[in-house]
């Protein structure tokens, strides 16, 4: 939802999400927390309400996890990276960085065979 009213304050409301959740250990379903988080954002306290309370977005919510599932996450948090493969789980800085380099790897591989 705030991706779509204040494009350029999404990446800060998601990470005070992520905040709330596992540093604070905040309850981000209560509309009252949700709207505190965006309470200097121009996201309007009303529009976050309406969707929480009204389940407003429940259709593109149940979109989105049928993507996932598609991808075969089963849990949270699960990274795609570069549409190829699915990473399930908290993992390691290092790890990405291994991942990513075999991917560009692959990539490179896949240029010089054309």
């Amino acid at each position: 939802m705030v991706e779509h009213a204040s494009p350029d304050e999404a990446e800060r409301y998601h990470q005070r999400l992520y905040e709330a959740v596992w540093v604070e250990e905040r309850d981000i379903e209560d509309p009252e927390v949700l709207c505190a988080l965006a309470s200097d954002l121009a996201v309007p306290g009303d529009l976050i309400e309406r969707v929480v309370v009204e389940d407003e977005l429940l259709a593109a919510v149940r979109s989105s996890m049928e993507r996932a599932h598609a991808w075969g996450a089963t849990g949270t948090p699960s990274w795609v990276i570069d549409n190829k493969l699915m990473v399930p789980g908290l993992q390691e800085d290092e790890f990405f960085d291994r991942v990513i380099q075999r991917l560009e790897s692959l990539r490179d591989a896949e240029g010089d065979a054309d």
